[in-house]
C-alpha cells in the first residue's frame, strides 16, 4: 500500500510530465530529492505502463490498516514490570533511587516536587538597577591626559601665585 499524500504528489509530478519529458534540467528532480517518489523524468518511462512499487520510497509504502494487537482485550504489563524489578535489582543504590523516582513520577502524576513561585516573576525586560544622579549622565569621562594637562596648570598657577607673591 501507498499513502494518499503520496499518490497525489505522483499525480501532481505525472501531470508535469508532457512538459519535462525525459530531461532532468527541465524536471528538476525535486520531487526525488525531498520526498523520495518518481518525478516527472523518470514518470516518463511509466506511460504506458504502471509505476513499480520500488520506485517509492518506503516510508511511503508502510502503511498498515491491520488491527493487530487492537482485537485482544485484556491488555497488561505483566511483561514489562518483571523487566523493570530485575533491572531494579541490578542496579546500584544512585540509579535504584532514580528509578524509583521515575516510577513514582509515573504512577502518582499529582504528586510533583514542582512549586509555584512565591511571587509573580516578571519576564520582560531588563532586571532594573537603582542608579544615582552621576551614573545616569551620559557626559564622558575626560581622558587622562586632560587630568595631566590639569594638574600642570594647577601646578603653574600654584608657582606663578607664590612668585608674584615673593616679588611684591
Amino acid at each position: 500500500m501507498v499513502s494518499r499524500y503520496a499518490l497525489n504528489e505522483i499525480a501532481a509530478e505525472y501531470e508535469r510530465v508532457a512538459y519535462a519529458g525525459k530531461n532532468p534540467s527541465r524536471c528538476g528532480c525535486v520531487t526525488r530529492s525531498t520526498h523520495g517518489l518518481s518525478c516527472a523524468c523518470e514518470l516518463f518511462k511509466y506511460v504506458v505502463s504502471s509505476i513499480p512499487l520500488e520506485t517509492i520510497h518506503i516510508c511511503w509504502r508502510r502503511l498498515s490498516f491491520s488491527d493487530q494487537g487492537l482485537s485482544e482485550t485484556k491488555v497488561t504489563i505483566t511483561e514489562e514490570m518483571e523487566t523493570i524489578s530485575k533491572r531494579f535489582q541490578q542496579l546500584d543504590v544512585c540509579g535504584k533511587i532514580h528509578l524509583k523516582s521515575k516510577l513514582r513520577e509515573i504512577a502518582y502524576p499529582d504528586m510533583n516536587s514542582i512549586c509555584p513561585p512565591l511571587e509573580k516573576v516578571k519576564t520582560k525586560g531588563a532586571p532594573k538597577k537603582p542608579l544615582a544622579k552621576q551614573q545616569k549622565s551620559t557626559k564622558r569621562d575626560p581622558s587622562y591626559w586632560k587630568y595631566v594637562d590639569a594638574l600642570h596648570f594647577m601646578q603653574n598657577s600654584n608657582s606663578s601665585v607664590k612668585h608674584s607673591a615673593s616679588s611684591s
